[in-house]
């Protein structure tokens, strides 16, 4: 607006100039015009100016937009991926008290088994005494006795007797000495079989 009335008063300033038409008007008209026509100029200059800054302003919001939006993008992901991390973080939690929970009752359960088998062990002797000593004894007659003994001694393959009982039998050795045998009693009950 301010350029508009600057080229009206200079327009109007040249038409004054030339109507009276002085030497020195005509400079002033020309240095006029010469003014108007740089004025145009940059107003020209200025207006196109105005538009590449508009145009940029306009790109610069366009990417601003879109940055906006790959950031939004971007904070889904990370929120996702947060997600995923805490439900992992969470089985492995469950995992580690599991384990540790193993590792406490494991030595108790062990030991527990060995004291119960120890135990059994113990006991197994005293339970099978108590039975020996608890079962009724019935009384076994001599003739039974007897006849199992007899039968033992005159089988081939006895069970409680050997068949021969071993005997002991010293041999006389020959000897090659330069003395002869003496006779004494003595020695003959030695050399007999």
């Amino acid at each position: 607006m301010k350029i508009a009335r600057t080229m009206t008063v200079v327009v109007i300033a040249m038409l004054t100039l030339v109507a009276t038409g002085c030497d020195e008007n005509k400079r002033l008209a020309e240095q006029a015009e010469r003014h108007a026509a740089r004025q145009a100029e940059q107003n020209v200059r200025m207006a196109e100016m105005q538009r590449e800054v508009a145009a940029g302003a306009r790109q610069l919001v366009e990417a601003d937009a879109k940055a906006r939006v790959e950031i939004v993008e971007l904070q889904k992901g990370v929120q996702t991926e947060r997600v995923d991390i805490g439900r992992q973080r969470d089985l492995l939690e469950a995992d580690r008290r599991e384990i540790a929970a193993d590792r406490y009752f494991e030595p108790l359960v062990a030991g527990a088994i060995a004291q119960v088998g120890l135990l059994i062990a113990c006991v197994l002797p005293l339970l099978i005494c108590w039975q020996l000593l608890t079962q009724p004894i019935e009384p076994t007659d001599d003739g039974t006795v007897t006849e199992f003994l007899l039968r033992d001694m005159v089988s081939e393959s006895p069970l409680l007797l050997l068949a021969e009982p071993p005997r002991a039998s010293i041999t006389a050795q020959p000897t090659t000495e330069a003395h002869p045998p003496s006779t004494s009693k003595g020695d003959s009950e030695c050399h007999t079989s």
